[in-house]
């Protein structure tokens, strides 16, 4: 292998290569934490799947049998008979067989074999609709679509949804390259399948016995004209040879031929007595009374001659004519009696074939007995487990990648930069419920000592360590912020400091539940007027509330806040604010401008992202950054199960709480 040399020029590739963004591993670790950490929720999807499968299984579907009868449609018998196989059994004409096993001829038939107009399995209109079935909820339906209401059905709508639901409770299949039918009968009961299966095959086999008599019947009667028809001209022709061997009286060809020689043998005569005659007219002694007599003789033999070859010619002229229209009859007569022979053997092979009927016992095999087949409840079960299961996945994966809120102290610190000081549980923070007595509990408890954990992580920031006026925000309202307020002003406040809560957030209901209606009111005075503050010894710390802004007939100006709160920090070492929302009220920027550190609250897995760095960034304008932000209100055993963050086991703060 070549070993690359360093010292050589950089390969320009390389930059080319980083310019591509890098894919990252698919986590499987992470993932299969996640779907740990909701195998309750795939459970509960498993149980519900296979819950409702195995109730509608076990309890709602009814058993269904089937029974299967086989039908012959006749090759093996045509065969056995001895008689050639119709030329028409061709796929077509044996899938068109088995589609009449299921015509409507058949089934009616078969509803009125087994009175099937009065079993409710076939007749759905014998059982009585519940009101909020599918079935009639679909009815209803349909009717309020089309503008109509439900009518009665008559006795012709009742024949043709029974014959309906027997022809859904019908299969017909054909085994490949035979004569031989299935018919597969369904039923909630396994003698009434095969009932149905041996009643539909018999009665189809029936069917198609008279529709093959009827068809055998109309075709005699057709041949049976037509050989009548042939046999009448027969002898219509045989009339007319008789009237024309009659009326010509046609000899035999030896006589024709007779006549014919005669005919011939005049017409030489003819001709050598014409010779004669031009002989004796040019002799030396014509003129004589010899030659006289003899060319008188000869021309009456030639009168004679020529009047018998006129007699023999007629005579042949209607001999040759009577002959030709006796052979074209004869013809004729040949062409009809060959077709009357083909008739009239059709004729005795359709009777024949009539007599030659096989019985519809021997061309079928019946059902003996109906075998279960479903519902496959094993199989639907297994199916619901798995479909359950894909579903509590899925519905885990939604609920992962739809977290729209911070999970865990890491995700927050690098989502925004900015250090965590303290997390607190929703169970921590259930204390301040029981107003006042919240806070007079001892230095030693859990939410004192929350407090101090909040203090000590301020002091430790570059701006919180000299802060006085600290201020206590958020995004929107209900994220913990005067929760935070009030325990650092209490741990100041224990602590000996000289410490004043201003609560600039009227619309929060726990400070008023905390202090008491008339201390409250006592401290919104005190910030009207300019007296002294109320102080509250259960919070060790003296209390000012700005009334609602909303009520204040003039705005809050910032030189008047300015001087209000020099001359506080001039009496007191710490000022805390409890300021509204950052996103729901403008004033809580003027009181940022006025503060030396700020606390940002943030609610466990509630604040959307966007709305918590919106309310940074507001804070970054005015030019008084947060300084810290706190993780309000969360769930630790989902906190657990959520992150990743592999040192959350190390965090004492929340655990604490």
């Amino acid at each position: 292998m070549t070993q690359r040399n360093d010292a050589a020029r950089p390969d320009p590739y390389d930059g080319y290569r980083d310019t591509f963004d890098r894919i990252a591993p698919l986590d499987v670790a992470a993932m299969l934490r996640v779907l740990w950490h909701g195998k309750w929720l795939v459970l509960c999807a498993l149980l519900f799947t296979t819950g409702v499968t195995g109730y509608y299984a076990f309890r709602m579907a009814q058993p269904q049998y089937t029974a299967v009868a086989t039908s012959q449609l006749g090759g093996a018998d045509d065969a056995t008979s001895g008689m050639a196989a119709p030329q028409d059994r061709d796929e077509t004409a044996l899938n068109t067989a088995a589609a009449l096993v299921t015509s409507d001829p058949v089934l009616t038939r078969v509803v009125a074999a087994l009175d099937l107009l009065a079993d409710p399995e076939f007749n759905r209109y014998l059982a009585p609709t519940k009101p909020f079935s599918p079935n009639a909820l679909r009815t209803q339906l349909r009717h309020w679509l089309a503008g109509t209401t439900e009518q009665p059905p008559d006795e012709a709508a009742i024949l043709d949804k029974t014959i309906q639901n027997l022809r859904r409770a019908l299969t017909v299949t054909r085994q490949a390259d035979t004569y031989i039918l299935h018919i597969t009968a369904q039923s909630h009961d396994a003698d009434k399948a095969v009932t149905l299966a041996n009643t539909t095959a018999a009665l189809y086999l029936t069917h198609m016995e008279a529709a093959q008599r009827q068809k055998q019947v109309t075709t005699e009667a057709l041949l049976q004209a037509r050989v009548t028809d042939l046999r009448a001209e027969l002898a219509q022709q045989d009339a007319q040879a008789a009237a024309i061997i009659a009326s010509a009286q046609i000899q035999g060809d030896i006589a024709l031929d007779a006549l014919t020689a005669q005919v011939l043998a005049a017409d030489q005569d003819l001709s050598e007595a014409r010779n004669a005659l031009r002989a004796l007219e040019v002799a030396p002694d014509s003129g004589s009374a010899r030659n006289t007599a003899e060319i008188a003789q000869l021309r009456e033999k030639i009168n004679e001659i020529a009047a018998l070859k006129d007699r023999r010619s007629a005579q042949l002229s209607v001999q040759s004519e009577g002959h030709a229209a006796l052979q074209q009859i004869a013809l004729q007569t040949e062409a009809t009696r060959l077709v009357y022979q083909s008739f009239l053997a059709q004729l005795q092979e359709n009777r024949m074939q009539q007599g030659l009927g096989t019985a519809a016992g021997l061309r079928i095999t019946p059902a003996t007995k109906g075998t279960y087949a479903g519902p496959q409840k094993m199989l639907l079960l297994t199916v619901a487990s798995v479909l359950g299961t894909l579903l509590g996945i899925i519905a885990v994966a939604i609920r992962h990648m739809t977290r729209k809120g911070f999970i865990d102290a890491n995700s927050l610190h690098d989502a925004t930069a900015l250090p965590v000081l303290a997390q607190f549980s929703h169970r921590a923070l259930r204390y301040f419920n029981s107003g006042g007595r919240a806070l007079a509990t001892r230095p030693q408890t859990g939410l004192s000592q929350a407090g101090r954990r909040l203090h000590t992580a301020l002091a430790l920031t570059p701006q919180g360590s000299t802060a006085k006026v600290i201020l206590s925000t958020s995004s929107t309202v209900a994220e913990g912020k005067t929760h935070h307020a009030l325990l650092l002003a209490r741990t100041l406040g224990m602590s000996g400091k000289r410490v004043v809560l201003i609560g600039a957030d009227t619309s929060d209901p726990l400070l008023q539940s905390l202090l008491g209606a008339a201390p409250f009111h006592a401290a919104q005075q005190s910030w009207a007027t300019g007296e002294q503050a109320t102080h509250c010894p259960s919070l060790g710390a003296d209390v000012l509330v700005i009334p609602e802004l909303t009520d204040r007939h003039a705005p809050l100006l910032p030189d008047q806040l300015t001087l209000r709160l020099d001359s506080l920090r001039q009496r007191y070492d710490h000022i805390i604010i409890d300021a509204p929302p950052v996103m729901a009220a403008p004033e809580a920027l003027l009181f940022a401008r006025q503060s030396d550190a700020i606390i940002y609250a943030v609610r466990w897995s509630k604040t959307p992202r966007d709305m918590v760095q919106r309310g940074l960034e507001a804070l970054r304008d005015i030019g008084h950054p947060a300084t810290g932000l706190v993780l309000s209100q969360i769930n630790l055993r989902r906190m657990r199960q959520w992150s990743n963050d592999p040192c959350l086991s190390a965090l004492q703060a929340a655990q604490t709480l």
